[in-house]
């Protein structure tokens, strides 16, 4: 969620910074480190999404309910 959540920030941070007022050559390295976050937290956010759905179409664990009750053990007649 925190990916999700940065990335929604550094694109505000994209929307808002025409309106700065910084030089240009600031604009241009905040767009180039912007637009790099934005690749490498994508790619992350992809990865995580690959390995759940890999989980949740594995056939290969077999999914089953197990109950054991317990049941008090009886002593036999030579442990009396």
């Amino acid at each position: 969620m925190v990916k999700i959540s940065s990335i929604f920030v550094l694109g505000i941070l994209v929307v808002l910074m025409p309106f700065s007022g910084f030089p240009f050559e600031w604009k241009n390295a905040t767009y180039i480190i912007c637009g790099l976050a934005i690749i490498v937290l994508s790619l992350l956010i992809r990865k995580e999404l690959h390995e759940v759905l890999r989980a949740l179409h594995n056939n290969d664990v077999i999914k089953a309910d197990t109950f054991t009750e317990s049941i008090p053990q009886e002593k036999s007649a030579d442990e009396k």
